[in-house]
Protein backbone atom coordinates (compact mmCIF):
# COMPACT_ATOMS: atom_id res chain seq x y z
CA UNK A 1 0.00 0.00 0.00
CA UNK A 2 2.81 2.42 0.86
CA UNK A 3 6.34 2.82 -0.44
CA UNK A 4 9.24 4.60 1.24
CA UNK A 5 10.07 6.64 -1.87
CA UNK A 6 6.48 7.91 -1.99
CA UNK A 7 6.59 8.90 1.70
CA UNK A 8 9.99 10.57 1.43
CA UNK A 9 8.96 12.51 -1.69
CA UNK A 10 5.77 13.75 -0.03
CA UNK A 11 7.63 14.84 3.10
CA UNK A 12 10.31 16.62 1.02
CA UNK A 13 7.61 18.93 -0.35
CA UNK A 14 6.72 19.86 3.20
CA UNK A 15 9.69 21.24 5.14
CA UNK A 16 8.62 22.72 8.49
CA UNK A 17 11.04 24.84 10.50
CA UNK A 18 11.30 23.43 14.06
CA UNK A 19 13.76 26.06 15.30
CA UNK A 20 10.98 28.56 16.03
CA UNK A 21 9.62 26.10 18.61
CA UNK A 22 12.98 25.17 20.11
CA UNK A 23 13.56 28.81 21.08
CA UNK A 24 10.88 28.78 23.78
CA UNK A 25 11.72 25.25 25.00
CA UNK A 26 8.01 24.51 25.41
CA UNK A 27 8.07 21.72 22.87
CA UNK A 28 8.34 17.98 22.43
CA UNK A 29 8.95 15.52 19.62
CA UNK A 30 7.68 12.08 18.66
CA UNK A 31 9.03 9.54 16.19
CA UNK A 32 6.92 7.78 13.60
CA UNK A 33 9.21 4.79 13.07
CA UNK A 34 8.56 2.65 10.00
CA UNK A 35 9.98 -0.76 9.22
CA UNK A 36 9.26 -3.80 7.05
CA UNK A 37 9.16 -4.69 3.39
CA UNK A 38 7.28 -2.57 0.89
CA UNK A 39 4.40 -2.24 0.42
CA UNK A 40 3.53 -3.86 3.76
CA UNK A 41 5.24 -1.38 6.06
CA UNK A 42 4.79 -1.35 9.83
CA UNK A 43 4.63 1.55 12.27
CA UNK A 44 5.80 1.62 15.89
CA UNK A 45 3.05 2.51 18.34
CA UNK A 46 3.17 2.31 22.12
CA UNK A 47 0.78 2.24 25.05
CA UNK A 48 1.98 4.59 27.74
CA UNK A 49 2.25 3.31 31.29
CA UNK A 50 -0.46 4.21 33.79
CA UNK A 51 0.85 7.09 35.87
CA UNK A 52 -1.02 9.46 38.15
CA UNK A 53 -0.83 13.07 37.00
CA UNK A 54 0.11 12.16 33.42
CA UNK A 55 -2.53 13.62 31.04
CA UNK A 56 -1.73 10.82 28.57
CA UNK A 57 -1.60 7.99 31.08
CA UNK A 58 -2.39 4.69 29.37
CA UNK A 59 -2.90 6.29 25.96
CA UNK A 60 -1.76 4.87 22.64
CA UNK A 61 1.03 7.07 21.31
CA UNK A 62 4.29 7.32 19.40
CA UNK A 63 7.58 7.20 21.32
CA UNK A 64 8.83 10.67 22.21
CA UNK A 65 9.07 13.32 24.85
CA UNK A 66 10.16 16.80 25.87
CA UNK A 67 12.89 18.81 24.18
CA UNK A 68 16.02 19.06 26.33
CA UNK A 69 18.60 21.86 26.32
CA UNK A 70 21.21 19.19 25.50
CA UNK A 71 19.39 18.21 22.29
CA UNK A 72 20.80 19.77 19.13
CA UNK A 73 17.29 19.94 17.63
CA UNK A 74 13.87 18.35 17.88
CA UNK A 75 14.83 15.45 15.63
CA UNK A 76 17.53 14.56 18.15
CA UNK A 77 14.84 14.76 20.85
CA UNK A 78 12.70 12.24 18.98
CA UNK A 79 15.70 9.93 18.49
CA UNK A 80 16.86 10.16 22.11
CA UNK A 81 13.40 9.60 23.56
CA UNK A 82 12.71 6.68 21.22
CA UNK A 83 15.89 4.95 22.34
CA UNK A 84 15.08 5.60 26.00
CA UNK A 85 11.48 4.41 25.78
CA UNK A 86 11.57 1.44 23.38
CA UNK A 87 15.27 0.76 22.72
CA UNK A 88 15.22 1.58 18.99
CA UNK A 89 18.38 3.25 17.71
CA UNK A 90 17.63 5.99 15.19
CA UNK A 91 20.34 7.69 13.12
CA UNK A 92 20.12 10.72 10.79
CA UNK A 93 20.38 8.25 7.88
CA UNK A 94 17.00 6.82 8.95
CA UNK A 95 15.22 10.18 8.67
CA UNK A 96 12.59 10.56 5.97
CA UNK A 97 11.32 13.99 7.01
CA UNK A 98 9.07 15.77 9.47
CA UNK A 99 5.52 16.99 9.88
CA UNK A 100 4.36 20.44 10.93
CA UNK A 101 4.22 20.96 14.69
CA UNK A 102 0.89 20.45 16.45
CA UNK A 103 -0.15 22.81 19.25
CA UNK A 104 -1.50 21.14 22.38
CA UNK A 105 -3.33 23.12 25.05
CA UNK A 106 -3.04 21.57 28.50
CA UNK A 107 -5.35 22.47 31.35
CA UNK A 108 -4.03 25.34 33.45
CA UNK A 109 -1.30 26.31 30.97
CA UNK A 110 -1.13 29.80 29.46
CA UNK A 111 0.87 28.64 26.43
CA UNK A 112 0.52 25.55 24.26
CA UNK A 113 2.98 22.69 24.08
CA UNK A 114 4.25 22.24 20.52
CA UNK A 115 4.62 18.65 19.36
CA UNK A 116 6.97 18.00 16.43
CA UNK A 117 6.51 14.61 14.67
CA UNK A 118 9.53 13.13 12.83
CA UNK A 119 9.38 10.19 10.40
CA UNK A 120 11.99 7.41 10.11
CA UNK A 121 12.55 4.15 8.25
CA UNK A 122 14.71 1.44 9.87
CA UNK A 123 14.78 -1.02 6.99
CA UNK A 124 13.11 -4.35 6.29
CA UNK A 125 13.73 -6.01 9.66
CA UNK A 126 11.56 -5.21 12.69
CA UNK A 127 13.81 -4.88 15.77
CA UNK A 128 12.63 -6.07 19.15
CA UNK A 129 11.64 -3.50 21.75
CA UNK A 130 13.30 -2.82 25.09
CA UNK A 131 10.79 -0.88 27.18
CA UNK A 132 11.49 1.52 30.02
CA UNK A 133 9.12 2.40 32.88
CA UNK A 134 7.22 4.96 30.77
CA UNK A 135 5.90 2.38 28.31
CA UNK A 136 3.52 -0.48 29.10
CA UNK A 137 3.53 -2.07 25.62
CA UNK A 138 4.95 -1.47 22.15
CA UNK A 139 3.78 -2.89 18.82
CA UNK A 140 4.66 -2.98 15.13
CA UNK A 141 1.27 -2.02 13.71
CA UNK A 142 0.67 -2.46 9.96
CA UNK A 143 0.85 1.03 8.45
CA UNK A 144 -2.27 0.24 6.42
CA UNK A 145 -4.28 -0.39 9.61
CA UNK A 146 -5.55 3.21 10.14
CA UNK A 147 -6.76 3.37 6.51
CA UNK A 148 -8.97 0.30 6.90
CA UNK A 149 -12.51 1.50 7.54
CA UNK A 150 -13.28 -1.65 9.55
CA UNK A 151 -11.01 -0.29 12.29
CA UNK A 152 -12.92 2.97 12.67
CA UNK A 153 -14.61 3.60 15.99
CA UNK A 154 -15.23 6.42 18.42
CA UNK A 155 -14.51 7.19 22.04
CA UNK A 156 -17.22 8.62 24.30
CA UNK A 157 -16.07 10.81 27.19
CA UNK A 158 -18.31 12.51 29.72
CA UNK A 159 -17.77 16.22 30.35
CA UNK A 160 -20.07 18.72 32.08
CA UNK A 161 -23.00 16.28 31.96
CA UNK A 162 -22.50 15.85 28.21
CA UNK A 163 -21.22 12.87 26.27
CA UNK A 164 -18.54 13.95 23.81
CA UNK A 165 -17.68 11.63 20.93
CA UNK A 166 -14.18 11.55 19.50
CA UNK A 167 -13.04 9.73 16.33
CA UNK A 168 -10.72 6.81 17.04
CA UNK A 169 -9.03 3.81 15.45
CA UNK A 170 -9.39 0.41 17.03
CA UNK A 171 -6.13 -1.51 17.46
CA UNK A 172 -6.19 -4.81 19.33
CA UNK A 173 -7.93 -4.05 22.64
CA UNK A 174 -6.96 -0.36 22.58
CA UNK A 175 -8.02 2.76 20.68
CA UNK A 176 -5.86 5.39 18.98
CA UNK A 177 -7.36 8.84 19.35
CA UNK A 178 -6.59 12.41 20.42
CA UNK A 179 -3.11 13.73 19.71
CA UNK A 180 -1.84 10.51 18.17
CA UNK A 181 -4.76 10.45 15.75
CA UNK A 182 -4.06 14.12 14.93
CA UNK A 183 -0.50 13.17 13.96
CA UNK A 184 -1.73 10.29 11.80
CA UNK A 185 -4.27 12.57 10.14
CA UNK A 186 -1.60 15.15 9.34
CA UNK A 187 0.63 12.40 7.94
CA UNK A 188 -2.22 11.09 5.79
CA UNK A 189 -2.95 14.56 4.43
CA UNK A 190 0.69 15.11 3.44
CA UNK A 191 0.66 11.77 1.62
CA UNK A 192 -2.52 12.79 -0.18
CA UNK A 193 -4.28 9.75 1.25
CA UNK A 194 -6.76 11.09 3.82
CA UNK A 195 -7.95 8.64 6.44
CA UNK A 196 -11.35 7.44 5.18
CA UNK A 197 -13.34 7.51 8.41
CA UNK A 198 -12.63 10.82 10.11
CA UNK A 199 -15.68 12.72 8.97
CA UNK A 200 -17.86 14.50 11.50
CA UNK A 201 -19.40 12.08 13.96
CA UNK A 202 -23.21 12.34 14.32
CA UNK A 203 -24.13 13.30 17.86
CA UNK A 204 -20.90 15.10 18.70
CA UNK A 205 -21.54 17.11 21.87
CA UNK A 206 -24.75 15.25 22.62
Amino acid sequence: MFRIEEIETALAKHAPDPTRFEANRNCAAVAMVLTGREPDLKLCVIRRAEEEGDPWSGHMAFPGGRFSAEDADLQVTAERETHEEVGLVLHPSHRLGSLEAISIWLSGREQPLYLFPCVYYLGESSPEFTLNHEVAEAYWMPLAHPWDGKNATHLSLAKDSKSLLYPAIRFRDQVIWGITLRVLTLFSDILGRPLPHLEEIPGLGR
